[in-house]
């Protein structure tokens, strides 16, 4: 009497290769998607390096004092930035703390807008000291998060790759 059922019979080597072939399709797929989402939030980093260096300039810190629409312009324009990396989804613990650190960096920037906006021409002293707090903060955690405590190593960093030391200096003189 035979057998209704027909087993099948794979060789261990074939299903060893498919799976194989199988974790190589998921690897090469993966890291597609994770260099697809970052260079999406780097694209929004560099955007905010623009609007930094925008708002740096002493033209740009008079043309938001003196005009709302500029300043709202301006916020716009990070918002829209913000809005663009929360597109960008966090599955993987590498994108999701690159936009997160791209994220606080936009905070910070809309953090010093607001605190140019609200500073009163003649309290200079007073908006000075808010502006060096500000910018000591985010320097610090820039620093931390690139593994110094030290304060030469802190100023070095900052003066290579941040330029808010220049900033800072210019606004005091």
């Amino acid at each position: 009497m035979k057998s209704s059922r027909k087993t099948r019979f794979h060789p261990p080597s074939t299903t060893t290769a498919e799976s194989t072939a199988a974790v190589k399709i998921q690897s090469a797929y993966r890291s597609h998607t994770i260099r697809k989402l970052t260079n999406k939030i780097k694209a929004v980093d560099h955007e905010a390096d623009s609007i930094q260096r925008l708002i740096q300039r002493q033209e740009t810190v008079d043309a938001v004092r003196t005009n709302n629409r500029e300043r709202i312009k301006i916020n716009e324009a990070l918002m829209k930035l913000l809005f663009s990396l929360d597109s960008v989804p966090g599955f993987d613990p590498t994108v999701r703390e690159l936009r997160r650190n791209v994220s606080r960096r936009i905070v910070g920037l809309q953090e010093i807008l607001d605190s140019i906006c609200e500073a009163n021409e003649g309290n200079w002293d007073g908006y000075l000291r808010d502006w060096d707090d500000i910018i000591a903060g985010i320097e610090r955690d820039v620093c931390r998060e690139k593994g110094g405590d030290d304060f030469h190593e802190i100023e070095r960093f900052c003066a290579e790759n941040l330029g808010f030391q220049c900033l800072q200096r210019f606004l005091h003189q």
